[in-house]
């Protein structure tokens, strides 16, 4: 919404250019942009759904003086002295307007020009300029919250009636186009034809022009939902139905035709009036609705001691009208506040008066224990997925139509009403499609080599409930090594997810199984720690990607993370504070007898000093092929934790070690 500053500061003196963007945006009135324009300063406004209230400038400076803590007088209007004897409503649905209001003018004067002002103000707004009489509707609009429309009289058949539409009834509206309405449409109609879509747009047979002399005005209350409703299915959006479908103030209707008939009075001439109203008692029910709330929830909530008298002048000057006790406070919701409903919604308007730079953030104790023993833990898992070469990926929740057939019934899958396309049209029930989507997508770009998982939830219908699950999943495919020489390369298999799964989650188990239809039956398990189901895993079913340009087999599993059991027995030896001790033994032995057998051998004396065994050097003399013989060189490291090792401890280490070797295997000692 687009609106002039010098405008709004008619209502609120004390307000600052170079401070109102930074005054509006701190309440929740975004200013997107701020264009100085003749003089005037254009603020573009980004209005969340929930605040109509503020589609207007009025309702706008109501929001400022909180801050200013000033009152705003409200602008002139002319009183209409009763109700005409002279109905000019037949009758109105009270499912369409609870509140709706007739003003009837003769010869008026239409033919004036509208005030230099009104027009800028109207531009400033990016509302065009139509004639005298339209301006003034859409100024008082602007001004103060309420869409009214204008019929000339004269085209009237009979008196106005509120209904819903006909079968087959039409209507050539002022955006030149002709809409066909269907019965669940409201309309303003008199005997004979359709005048207007409710809260929408008017008829052009019956439109204000310079040579109308008898008008009626509407101002109402129109039901938000049927009004959204019908904008929706015609493809309508106009000024009137923003501002209806979110909800406009139910009591506003009589105010805003008294403020319009000043402006056409004070402007213009007529002969005279008539004024018809009727009204239902189904208005909204958040009218006059009671709300207490204690001054301590608002405090505990915030994190911030804040002063009664600060909480009571903060509601008092957004119109709550509290009543206070000792230790709360009732309020009233306005009628213009359609987003007031619970107490946490005062906290909010509390909140936003008071600042939200100026709450300080506090640690929640809860929070922190629930963050250390679940989502750390969760973290842990992901970050050890890394370190194992998988790359993590994020996808979408929502999935195309019946893709989800192989893995889940229908009653277990969500569907969208009214999905944003077609291929979002489901919730996921399992996150195997976005994964081979993925997978789809790096292999029409010639990487089959892939390694990936997500974490997420996953949702299912379960006894009409939507159930979240979160989850870890993973997909495998391709080379399990590939960047080795290609005589050493291993197509990745079931055995590998598993030893990447047992090397991520303590104290698993795979117990076979082909319950699932999305993964072969041949190659599937379900994952137990101790004796609890905590995911699946197997090879995915090949009709499932059978249109990719595939390569290898595909593996799949999904974990779930809140039914793992997370806490570890760790057994650990303390490091030596004392220096290794390197020595080198070269063997000279048959060529059938491998390094291992010797690393085995010395290996099995458990010498406690002995840190680690491993094969340096291997050397075939090339000279002598009738030898069947191999030099082989091993790397000794010794370490002791309570003392640093003498050359004579380990000299005899190393006697100890060539006496069991040449024991047992027929081995000749170099060195």
């Amino acid at each position: 919404m687009k609106v002039s500053y010098n405008w709004i500061k008619e209502f609120v003196p004390g307000i600052k250019k170079n401070n109102i963007s930074d005054q509006l945006t701190s309440l929740g009135l975004e200013v997107s942009s701020a264009i100085y324009k003749n003089n005037d300063l254009i603020l573009d406004i980004d209005l969340t759904p929930n605040r109509a209230d503020c589609l207007s400038v009025i309702g706008i400076s109501k929001d400022l003086r909180s801050i200013h803590k000033t009152m705003i007088k409200e602008p002139l209007y002319k009183k209409l002295h009763g109700v005409s004897s002279k109905k000019s409503i037949l009758k109105v649905d009270k499912k369409i307007s609870s509140n709706y209001n007739l003003l009837t003018i003769s010869n008026i004067n239409n033919k004036i020009s509208t005030p230099k002002f009104i027009i800028n103000r109207l531009s400033a707004s990016q509302i065009k300029h139509v004639n005298f009489i339209v301006d003034i509707l859409n100024y008082v609009m602007l001004e103060n919250g309420q869409p009214m429309h204008a019929f000339d009289k004269d085209k009237f058949n009979g008196k106005v009636n509120v209904r819903f539409a006909k079968k087959n009834e039409k209507i050539n509206a002022l955006d030149s186009n002709l809409y066909n309405l269907e019965n669940d449409m409201p309309v303003i109609a008199d005997d004979c034809n359709v005048h207007a879509i409710a809260g929408i747009i008017g008829s052009t047979y019956s439109s204000i022009t310079k040579s109308t002399k008898n008008l009626m005005i509407e101002s109402a209350f129109f039901d938000p939902n049927i009004v959204r409703r019908t904008a929706k299915t015609l493809r309508i959006q106009t000024d009137a139905s923003h501002r209806f479908e979110r909800g406009v103030d139910p009591t506003l209707g009589k105010y805003a035709i008294m403020r319009v008939f000043y402006l056409l009075a004070k402007y213009s001439t007529y002969d005279n009036y008539c004024y018809d109203v009727r009204t239902a008692n189904n208005l909204p029910v958040h009218i006059q609705k009671k709300i207490k709330i204690e001054f301590n929830h608002i405090k505990d909530l915030l994190g911030v001691n804040l002063d009664n008298k600060f909480i009571v002048r903060t509601l008092t000057l957004l119109n709550f009208k509290p009543s206070v006790t000792k230790n709360s406070i009732t309020v009233r919701v306005p009628s213009n506040r359609f987003d007031i409903n619970i107490p946490e919604d005062l906290i909010e308007e509390i909140a936003r008066v008071y600042g939200y730079d100026n709450i300080t953030s506090t640690p929640d104790i809860t929070q922190k224990k629930i963050s250390n023993n679940t989502a750390n833990q969760l973290n842990n898992y992901l970050n050890i997925f890394v370190t194992r070469g998988y790359n993590e990926v994020i996808s979408f929740s929502l999935l195309p139509r019946n893709i989800q057939k192989f893995s889940s019934s229908d009653k277990n899958i969500i569907s969208i009403q009214n999905p944003i396309s077609e291929d979002k049209s489901e919730l996921r029930t399992s996150m195997i499609y976005s994964m081979i989507d993925t997978y789809k997508y790096n292999a029409t770009r010639q990487q089959f080599n892939i390694k990936i998982f997500e974490s997420g939830k996953i949702y299912k219908s379960q006894k009409k409930k939507i159930i979240e699950t979160n989850i870890i999943s993973g997909l495998l495919s391709g080379l399990n090594s590939g960047f080795n020489l290609k005589a050493d390369q291993n197509l990745i298999d079931f055995f590998d997810m598993k030893g990447d799964l047992m090397s991520i989650f303590h104290n698993i188990t795979f117990k076979p199984s082909n319950s699932l239809d999305y993964l072969e039956k041949s190659s599937q398990a379900m994952i137990y720690q101790n004796k609890k189901l905590v995911g699946h895993c197997g090879e995915v079913k090949k009709s499932l990607y059978s249109d990719i340009s595939r390569k290898y087999p595909l593996y799949f599993f999904e974990i779930l993370p809140d039914n793992l059991h997370h806490t570890v027995d760790v057994k650990y030896n303390e490091i030596s504070i004392f220096p290794k001790v390197k020595r080198d033994l070269t063997i000279l032995l048959d060529d059938k007898i491998s390094g291992q057998d010797i690393i085995d051998k010395v290996e099995r004396m458990s010498l406690k000093q002995l840190k680690n065994i491993r094969i340096s050097d291997i050397f075939y003399n090339e000279k002598d092929f009738r030898t069947n013989e191999k030099s082989m060189t091993f790397e000794l490291i010794f370490q002791d934790k309570k003392s640093t090792l003498t050359d004579k401890k380990v000299n005899n280490l190393m006697i100890l070690i060539t006496q069991e070797v040449q024991k047992h295997l027929e081995v000749k000692i170099r060195s």
